[in-house]
């Protein structure tokens, strides 16, 4: 192991020179003495000691305490005071340079070597704690998030530029305030939101934003931020402090939100252009019964007329057909239907059925409440009428009206078919 070096600063040469032969005796390496304090600084920017003994009464215009204080800030090399002066205004002064040791002349060896042995042991845990300190501080600010720490009074005692960035607070304005001050939070209905770092030191426990808060800077902007504030504990569990850590996500609530615009508009697309289907769906259900009631009509005439001998090769249909939904509008007619009732389709689509078929004696309520306890699945037996029918233009055509639901694809009625046959060919007359 490499001897340790120390540099000498005495103005009494024989001081000195026992002074290094003490120091050469136990060991330690002497690279150099000085007895003036401006002389000493040079040499040791120059060599680099390890320790350095400093006398506090040197010769010149700057005394050892000037130079042991240059010393430490510039080149963080372990001062040890020697003097013979013990008076409270010199230690006072010599205190505040933060020497690592103090020894009144004379002294014995052992003291001496006890004194620089506990000297270079503090130097070296002050430079591994600030190794580990500008470690700390380059993570924190590489970071990406910002960190606030705070002792156990929730006041701020360190603080990164990302968390300087996203407050609007710099860190000499943060140290020392409370963190309220610093970091201030709302809840997404603009309430204020409870401090989260005297949170975790209170119940001395990890505290997590449950909600989306908004972040408020003093100059008024405003940003969506995640958190999280954790108790720092000693190693007996003591608290010393907290830690808050959080993040800009403003972006993310931004993306979110138009997707939840998105996802609801396609919902809506979607909702839309399944009610078109189904509406397709349900007249196409309701063209095909219309025709298979057609066909049925026509094989029906068809077989009459064979049975009677006048099959004419061609059955004809003369019966009228409409096409009700479940709520007794006219979907679909076809000609026989508008020859009758003297409505076109166009004119009739989406008409109350009552509105286009006028019967002689019954209302339009009576003619509703039978057809709607048919479309409900009510009625007991099919509907079948003979009756006048009053076509638009005040015409009476004797007719039998027979009404028989339709049902979709599962089972349910959602509609039905009116079947209008004359019983007489010609009509009875004008009103």
């Amino acid at each position: 192991m490499a001897e340790t070096s120390v540099w000498i600063v005495e103005d009494e040469s024989i001081v000195a020179m026992d002074l290094k032969a003490r120091l050469l005796k136990m060991g330690y390496s002497v690279v150099g003495i000085s007895g003036y304090a401006e002389e000493a600084i040079e040499a040791i920017r120059l060599n680099l000691p390890d320790i350095v003994l400093m006398d506090i009464v040197l010769k010149g215009t700057m005394d050892g305490i000037e130079a042991a204080a240059i010393i430490r800030e510039e080149l963080e090399i372990p001062v040890v005071y020697l003097t013979a002066y013990s008076e409270e205004g010199t230690i006072s002064r010599a205190k505040v340079t933060e020497p690592y040791g103090y020894i009144l002349k004379p002294f014995m060896e052992r003291d001496l070597q006890i004194a620089i042995e506990i000297a270079l042991y503090k130097s070296s845990m002050e430079r591994r704690l600030r190794a580990s300190e500008r470690w700390l501080k380059t993570t924190m600010q590489s970071m990406g998030e910002g960190i606030i720490a705070t002792d156990t009074g929730g006041v701020v005692r360190l603080m990164n530029p990302v968390a300087s960035r996203l407050t609007g607070v710099s860190e000499d304005e943060a140290i020392g305030t409370l963190l309220g001050a610093v970091f201030r939070i709302e809840s997404g209905n603009g309430s204020q939101g409870e401090d989260p770092v005297l949170q975790a030191l209170r119940d001395q426990r990890a505290i997590h934003s449950d909600q989306l808060m908004v972040l408020v800077s003093p100059d008024g902007s405003r940003r969506f931020v995640e958190y999280t504030a954790t108790p720092i504990m000693d190693e007996k569990e003591h608290l010393t402090g907290s830690v808050l850590i959080f993040r800009d996500i403003s972006d993310r609530v931004r993306i979110e939100e138009e997707l939840r615009r998105h996802r609801e508009h396609l919902e809506e697309l979607v909702a839309e252009r399944t009610l078109e289907l189904r509406k397709v769906n349900t007249r196409l259900e309701q063209t095909l019964h219309y025709i298979d009631m057609a066909e049925k009509k026509w094989v029906e005439e068809a077989f009459v007329s064979e049975v009677a001998g006048n099959y004419p090769g061609q059955p004809r249909m003369p019966d009228g057909l409409i096409s009700i939904d479940s709520g007794l509008h006219v979907r679909l007619i076809n000609y026989a239907a508008e020859e009758m009732i003297g409505w076109t389709q166009k004119d009739a689509e989406n008409q109350p059925l009552s509105e286009i078929l006028s019967l002689e004696g019954h209302s339009k309520d009576a003619i509703a409440k039978q057809l709607h306890s048919v479309v409900a699945g009510s009625a007991r037996e099919p509907m079948e009428l003979d009756c006048v029918l009053l076509r638009r233009d005040r015409v009476k055509i004797q007719v039998r009206i027979s009404v028989e639901p339709f049902r979709d694809h599962s089972g349910v009625i959602s509609g039905a078919t009116i079947s209008i046959h004359r019983i007489q060919p010609s009509s009875i007359g004008k009103i």
